[in-house]
């Protein structure tokens, strides 16, 4: 839902800093909005009656009394008009990394509707979405996920909590590493509030000059979060030239800026910091009033009640099957960790989500399901264990014990059956979300061979052949996702990127068989541009930096290998594949196609 400047108004209370920066993001995007006092700081008088009868939305944004205030809007919704829409009020804590006391919230009349908003931990899930665990690895090739979070200031926790809920993607665990000035003070506190923390990840607490960084997996993803935003740039630029130096790799790097509002130009850019705000990020208009983040979590929600009826039973009858708008967070959120980690699924799967309309139908492979169902079952898990719960023969709530808390391969066949559903149903998810799922087709770009005249190749002849190929493996392959994966080192590697995304609505994977500071050092100005400019659109970086890393990936998980060939190779001829190994395209020093398979 939105509102246009024509539209009933939307209701801001208070005037803390929150507010002040709430008003000012729905000023920038044109929203109607009238800000009045906090409703606990006053007696409901007229005037406020009529405003709460004629508004859509509430932002309560920080009140220094969150029940006292919820009871006055409770108390002045009961003479809501009959007939009109549920008032929909926007809770807002900033608690940075401690989670929000438990509200006495007073009884709710139906005219109200209460959304609950912890900044940082609604931040953690939008950020995680956006810049997923698995955007610095391929989790599909069975590479670890490393994570590391540098500095304790917000969001730190919130997104070390939200990568220990999401981070399964297989066999190898999840790797975090936390470093921060204090470093065995956060890990006794964080312990001591998620004791079983230890049984999700491997974790490490360093201090942030500690020599065993380096050590263990390399790193996928890393977010900085200082204490001053002002200190953080020197913190992103030390760890990203650390990595290049100790690992050979160059994921992406989070900054958290604050308020700083980023300045510069592509040019200005490393190919690897990223400023981010986790306000500004969930308090855009566009996020905070449409409930965007949730449409997933509502379809998944849906689907469960529709299942309870199907089965004779009323879905209102059980605490986890009412209706969204009344059930309770601590459900809400699980259908909002079911839903993010289904894009860690397809990933695992080399599967991705497109329109609808592209896909006529899909199923995962029994083995698919078999992989899945023990993910499905660790993240169930973990979000259990995060919760508090522990194991325990037979069920208690009220202690937080569950018999299921044990390894997949040791739960009954109905069990592991539950967790095998959950996965088959995937599909049927994202179509209610008008979404479908398609199989990767990976598509490598081998590097040039040595002596290889790329300058006898013209760009009118390159763009040509590019055009060609894109044709027909997407006239052959119409229901497969195109990924194009390239180290982007070379022109003709950049050319074809550019037309495969622009033309063909591919996929990027950056093949990293060296850190980014390299790659971009060897190009000339223009080059570089077109470099960078492609790295930012790639959907995963992949790090290869041991020797013949690459060419052994490509020819491991390229399904179509495109090579230029080092001499002309006879009309109508390439190297044959071997079973298992990808089928072949060749350029010849003359610009000719040869094609190893039918194409």
């Amino acid at each position: 839902m939105s509102w246009s400047l024509g539209a009933p108004p939307i209701l801001l209370a208070g005037a803390s800093p929150l507010a002040a920066q709430v008003a000012a993001g729905l000023g920038r995007a044109r929203r109607r909005f009238e800000q009045i006092a906090d409703p606990a700081a006053v007696v409901p008088a007229p005037a406020l009656l009529r405003r709460l009868q004629r508004a859509l939305v509430l932002v309560l944004a920080d009140p220094q009394d969150a029940a006292a205030s919820l009871a006055a809007l409770a108390r002045a919704c009961q003479r809501r008009a009959a007939g009109r829409a549920p008032l929909r009020v926007l809770l807002i804590h900033d608690t940075g990394n401690a989670a929000p006391a438990p509200l006495p919230l007073p009884a709710v009349p139906a005219t109200l509707q209460l959304e609950q908003i912890d900044l940082a931990a609604r931040a953690a899930r939008l950020l995680l979405a956006r810049w997923p665990l698995h955007q610095g690895a391929d989790p599909g090739d069975d590479q670890a996920i490393h994570l590391i979070i540098a500095g304790r200031a917000p969001p730190a926790e919130a997104l070390l909590v939200q990568a220990l809920r999401g981070g399964h993607y297989g066999e190898r665990p999840l790797h975090i590493t936390l470093l921060a000035g204090a470093a065995a003070a956060w890990q006794r506190a964080f312990m001591a509030a998620y004791p079983q923390a230890g049984q999700i990840a491997r974790l490490r607490f360093l201090g942030p000059d500690d020599p065993e960084l380096l050590n263990g997996p390399p790193v996928s993803l890393v977010w900085v979060c200082p204490a001053l935003p002002s200190a953080g740039l020197a913190v992103a630029i030390g760890l990203a030239r650390q990595l290049a130096a100790g690992q050979g790799v160059s994921p992406p790097i989070l900054l958290e800026v604050g308020a700083t509002q980023p300045t510069g130009t592509l040019a200005d850019w490393d190919g690897q910091i990223i400023p981010v705000s986790y306000r500004d990020t969930v308090l855009a208009p566009e996020v905070l009033l449409e409930a965007r983040t949730d449409a997933l979590a509502q379809v998944i929600h849906g689907h469960y009640r529709d299942s309870i009826e199907a089965q004779g039973r009323d879905p209102a009858s059980e605490p986890a099957g009412q209706p969204w708008a009344t059930l309770a967070e601590s459900y809400r959120d699980a259908n909002r960790q079911q839903a993010d980690h289904l894009w860690a699924k397809l990933a695992v799967t080399d599967c991705r989500a497109v329109a609808e309309e592209q896909v006529e139908s899909f199923a995962f492979t029994p083995v698919e399901v078999e992989r899945l169902a023990q993910i499905e079952h660790a993240r169930w898990a973990a979000d259990r264990y995060l919760d508090g719960w522990s194991y325990a023969p037979v069920r208690d709530n009220a202690r937080k014990q569950h018999p299921q808390l044990i390894l997949y391969r040791d739960l009954s066949g109905p069990m592991q059956d539950l967790d095998r559903f959950a996965v088959r149903q995937v599909p049927a998810l994202l179509a209610r979300s008008s979404l479908g799922v398609v199989r990767m087709l990976i598509l490598g770009l081998a590097p040039l061979p040595p002596g290889f005249p790329a300058a006898a190749l013209t760009d009118a002849r390159l763009h040509r052949r590019f055009g060609q190929i894109l044709r027909r493996l997407l006239a052959r392959y119409p229901a497969r996702g195109l990924i194009l994966a390239s180290t982007l080192a070379e022109a003709p590697a950049r050319r074809f990127a550019q037309r495969a995304l622009d033309e063909a609505g591919a996929g990027l994977f950056l093949l990293g068989d060296r850190p980014l500071p390299a790659l971009l050092a060897g190009l000339d100005a223009a080059a570089r541009l077109e470099t960078l400019a492609l790295v930012a659109r790639a959907e995963r970086r992949i790090p290869l930096p041991a020797p013949g890393e690459l060419l052994r990936w490509l020819h491991r998980r390229a399904e179509i290998l495109l090579e230029f060939a080092p001499t002309a190779t006879p009309r109508g001829t390439a190297a044959v594949s071997a079973a298992g190994a990808p089928k072949r395209v060749e350029i010849d020093p003359a610009g000719r196609l040869h094609w190893g398979f039918e194409y």
